[in-house]
Order: C-alpha cells, then sequence, then structure tokens
C-alpha cells in the first residue's frame, strides 16, 4: 500500500515477486494495493501488481468503485490504459451508478474517454439521478468533453434526475459567465 502510495513501481515489484498477495485489503475499506497505485497513477506499479495476480475488478466497500474507476477520477490515463489491457471492466460502476465514463466526463478528460470508448464503453451510459455522461460533462462545464461526446453519438436529449439536459446547463453555464461580466460604458 506504502509502496502504491508513493509511487515506487521498483518496491511493488519486489514486494510482489516476495509473495505480498496483490490482492489484500484493508479491513476497514476493501482497498487494495492496486486501487491505490491506480489513484497515484504509476502505471509501472499498476502493471507489475496486474503481473502478479492484482485483480482489477474488485470493488472497495465505501464508494464500490474499482481501480479503473479511481485512475479515472484522478485523470491517469496510463494507469487506466494499463487496467484495461488486463480486462478491466469498462462497465463497472459505483454505488453512485457512475462509470469510468461518467468520472471522466466530470473531470473533462477527453483522452481517458477516447480510451474507454475504445474499450467498449457506451457513450450513452447514464444514472437516474445524473444523468449520462454527457448530461455530467456539461453540468461539471466541460464544454469540450461534452462537443466530443456528442460527435462520438451521445444522446443530446438525455436528462438527468431533474429533467436537465447537457443544453440546460450550458445555457445556465453561459448566463452565469455572462452575468459575471461588469459592463463598463466608454462613454462614462
Amino acid at each position: 500500500w506504502l509502496a502504491c502510495t508513493n509511487g515506487s513501481a521498483a518496491m511493488v515489484e519486489m514486494l510482489a515477486k516476495a509473495g505480498a498477495n496483490p490482492n489484500a485489503a484493508l479491513a476497514e475499506s476493501g482497498a487494495t494495493a492496486l486501487m491505490m497505485c491506480a489513484r497515484t497513477g504509476n502505471a509501472e506499479a499498476v502493471k507489475a501488481l496486474l503481473a502478479h495476480g492484482a485483480n482489477p475488478n474488485l470493488k472497495e466497500t465505501r464508494r464500490g468503485q474499482t481501480a479503473l474507476l479511481w485512475a479515472v477520477e484522478e485523470g491517469h490515463l496510463d494507469a487506466a490504459r494499463a487496467l484495461l489491457e488486463k480486462a478491466a471492466d469498462v462497465h463497472a460502476s459505483a454505488k453512485s451508478g457512475f462509470t469510468p465514463l461518467m468520472f471522466a466526463a466530470r473531470v473533462g478528460d477527453v483522452e481517458l474517454a477516447r480510451t474507454l470508448l475504445a474499450a467498449g464503453a457506451d457513450v450513452n451510459e447514464s444514472t437516474p439521478d445524473d444523468g449520462s455522461a454527457l448530461v455530467v460533462a456539461s453540468a461539471s462545464g466541460r464544454e469540450a468533453f461534452g462537443i466530443f461526446l456528442l460527435e462520438k453519438g451521445a444522446n443530446p436529449n438525455a436528462t438527468d434526475g431533474l429533467g436537465f439536459s447537457a443544453l440546460h446547463y450550458a445555457v445556465q453555464k453561459g448566463l452565469f459567465d455572462i452575468s459575471a461580466v461588469e459592463y463598463t460604458s466608454s462613454l462614462s
């Protein structure tokens, strides 16, 4: 766990070779070393654990997240790719219903989204409360991400649990930006 926290791929490899259980989980949370390596983004440490039998699809107990969800939530493309290469479930969802694509939408990482879609993620994944990845991107102010999803076939009419679509959030964001501009007349 500490080797992953420190991003030490060499130490992770040494411990794994010495017989450390790559699937051992913390008692209070169920989090594994692979999850921590994914969260800190060291792809080499992730690869070392996977090579020694770490299961990429285990879920921690607090939020029900996998290592892939942790990697995507933190924006670690190389760690996410390493997990996907070893059969991490691109459709895994947290207790909230968020999938890797929805976490990518919240952080606005288009390269992560491109990787997840190539691995089989559905561009229209959604939750009843939060709506689709497009709605999440728009609500999070991630314009470029939203445009990317639309270009990939996202449903522009998808809504969240309140009935708001991506367009609603985009207009709301635009109005906020406009109202935050201080108008000064050149005549004064």
